[in-house]
């Protein structure tokens, strides 16, 4: 499994497009998340002044592009999580948990954020049961035109508390 010390994450650069560009999940997947050409678009041209709308972040493991997330301060000053994609090739290897040992920390010793907020597919359920797993919990369910939506979240208090256990 992945550890924590084992990936890098940091900012998508403009020399990376084209990895980024290449990043593949399982068809099944693809219904969930925007492709990253959506992304791309939307990093480029929704954006406010100069500013774009998100960072992405890409994540690295043995000098490889392993996937990506998209991150933003929210209104309620929760960091938004977005777009979350594991490439194919390195699905199942503790990725997931990794990434989220990291944003963890990361809020611990950052008190302008509330927390961590996301969307997850209200049919999505493994990947539900995954962020579940992780310490967020279910807060209200949206119902856009197309599937509803669960808003999950994870206080900082809560990220406190769990960064606090895994020191002991």
């Amino acid at each position: 499994m992945t550890t924590f010390d084992e990936i890098k994450i940091n900012p998508l650069t403009p020399k990376q497009w084209p990895e980024f560009m290449r990043i593949r999940l399982y068809p099944d997947q693809q219904r969930f998340v925007p492709s990253p050409e959506k992304i791309r678009s939307q990093f480029i041209f929704e954006r406010t002044g100069k500013k774009p709308p998100f960072e992405i972040f890409v994540i690295e493991l043995d000098n490889q592009m392993a996937g990506f997330f998209t991150l933003v301060k929210d209104v309620d000053d929760y960091l938004w999580f977005g777009g979350f994609q594991i490439d194919v090739a390195f699905q199942k290897a503790g990725i997931g948990r990794a990434v989220f040992e990291r944003l963890f920390a990361f809020v611990a010793k950052s008190p302008e954020y509330a927390g961590i907020s996301l969307n997850v597919q209200y049919s999505n359920k493994t990947v539900l049961r995954f962020y579940q797993r992780m310490g967020l919990t279910q807060v209200a369910m949206m119902k856009p035109a197309d599937e509803p939506l669960w808003l999950m979240k994870i206080s900082r208090e809560n990220i406190m508390q769990m960064v606090d256990r895994k020191k002991a």
